[in-house]
């Protein structure tokens, strides 16, 4: 860990120094930015771009017009970690939510004791991971990093952190554990993460998820969702506020088939035979990324604008072409990957 080092104030505090910030002005998504940030902390670092791709992140979409965590990875359950963690080479597991305060301090305590950070979910804010990197008073207080704390200059400090944590995802806590002698070959890893990238694309329907749509018919559930003009009545806004939020998530993933490509083209030299139709399929995903300006004109906060935007019908079916212009050219992408695996095995 280079010169990062534990500080010790008294037996039952400890907190790991150095560990880099995570955030949304940082890296977008939360999972991959976490990851990111770890394995810079304990020496092993990995490339962002890197990290979307063998994640499955650059490749998800979902829609449920009223779920406000579409982008959650958390929505795949543990694949995402077990695609990562095959893929970089160390053991893992989870600490569900419901095993307990006590269950959560003795894992947090054990891996802070080697020198990680663990990884959590919901301390602060939704579901969505962050980094427990210190803790005193024998667990009843932990500092670390969230996507969604307000103080970014410094380590969060949580006291009750186990009664008001965000326990819908189900996962409480990933500790990782050793680095493997041996890991897959570039080739294995870009097979494992093509495979996963097509099951995320082709689809439609998963057994965790029955209400929602994935993949590239997610883009057809979000396209036709535009059209349907009572779901958008502009004298309710707790509505539309859902929807601007579901909408935004939709863009978040389209403006992250950027990062699909980058992915895609880091690959191509380890797979010279395949690598004609990775760069066709990582233009095609440049060209999707690109569409998220259209769909998104707003600033980040949007305010009224996207408020106004989607209270208009005339303007909501004008985005909805722009949905499935940009549909079309990820079915064209998706099958260039479906290509390129074939040229792999």
């Amino acid at each position: 860990m280079n010169d990062n080092h534990i500080s010790a104030h008294h037996s039952s505090r400890v907190v790991l120094e150095g560990v880099p910030r995570i955030g949304y002005d940082i890296h977008l998504c939360p999972f991959p930015g976490t990851l990111y940030a770890y394995l810079k902390y304990v020496g092993d670092p990995q490339d962002y771009d890197y990290l979307m791709g063998i994640t499955g992140a650059a490749f998800r979409r979902l829609w449920n017009r009223d779920d406000g965590g579409n982008v959650g990875i958390l929505r795949y359950d543990d694949e995402p970690f077990r695609q990562a963690f095959a893929a970089l080479g160390y053991e893992w597991r989870t600490v569900p939510a419901d095993a307990g305060k006590e269950t959560m301090i003795v894992a947090i305590v054990e891996s802070l004791a080697q020198g990680r950070p663990a990884i959590s979910f919901g301390i602060i804010g939704p579901p969505e991971p962050g980094l427990v990197t210190g803790y005193d008073e024998d667990g009843a207080v932990l500092y670390g990093w969230s996507y969604f704390q307000d103080q970014r200059e410094r380590y969060y400090e949580r006291r009750d952190w186990f009664g008001t944590m965000d326990k819908g995802g189900g996962v409480g806590l990933l500790i990782i554990g050793d680095k493997q002698p041996a890991r897959p070959t570039d080739r294995e890893v870009l097979i494992a993460s093509l495979e996963w990238a097509l099951d995320l694309e082709r689809t439609a329907h998963r057994p965790n998820l029955p209400n929602h749509l994935g993949g590239l018919a997610a883009y057809d559930g979000w396209a036709g969702a535009l059209e349907v003009d009572a779901d958008y009545p502009p004298d309710e806004p707790g509505v539309m506020g859902v929807r601007i939020m579901a909408y935004g998530d939709q863009c978040v993933m389209l403006e992250e088939r950027h990062k699909a490509a980058r992915f895609l083209r880091r690959m191509k030299a380890v797979a010279p035979q395949a690598a004609a139709h990775l760069e066709d399929a990582a233009a095609l995903y440049d060209d999707v990324g690109d569409r998220v300006t259209p769909l998104w004109p707003w600033p980040i906060d949007p305010g009224a604008g996207a408020m106004q935007a989607l209270a208009d019908a005339r303007t909501r079916r004008q985005l909805a072409r722009h949905v499935r212009a940009a549909r079309a050219r990820e079915t064209e992408a998706v099958a260039h990957l479906e290509r390129a695996l074939a040229e792999l095995r």
